[in-house]
């Protein structure tokens, strides 16, 4: 039996294509570029954002005409004259707010006695001292 020998011609395995490196590297470096650009775009934007402008248009306060103020006659004292009867022993502060509220924040001395709960808590304010209640 003879064997046949093989004609074709073979490549040295030195030899490569030459587009085939050329796609290998292009590749890469394009996503790279790409890549390189959004991460640019994306600093460029943040370092420029400005904090936003505020849509509604800030307004102060006004005073209210007596008239409207909730139960016009219950009378109504100030500050100033609060401080004083709390520092002198006159006066007491009630929170009428509820629980959860006086518990988050109350004026220092204040009682707690939720408006729900004064009918049934009547026993526990002082009758010689004026009596302030405070809703906010």
């Amino acid at each position: 039996m003879s064997k046949k020998r093989n004609t074709s011609p073979r490549r040295p395995a030195s030899r490569k294509k030459k587009g085939t490196d050329l796609a290998s590297i292009l590749i890469p470096v394009v996503v790279g570029v790409v890549v390189l650009a959004i991460i640019v775009v994306a600093i460029l934007s943040i370092e420029n954002r400005r904090p936003a402008a505020i849509a509604a248009p800030v307004t102060t306060a006004q005073p209210q005409p007596t008239q409207s103020i909730p139960y016009p006659d219950v009378p109504r004292i100030s500050l100033q004259e609060t401080q004083r009867k709390l520092e002198s022993g006159e006066a007491i502060l009630v929170d009428v707010r509820s629980k959860e509220l006086y518990d988050s924040s109350h004026a220092q001395g204040a009682l707690s006695i939720p408006e729900t709960e004064i009918d049934s808590r009547l026993a526990e304010i002082p009758r010689d001292v004026d009596v302030i209640l405070y809703c906010t």
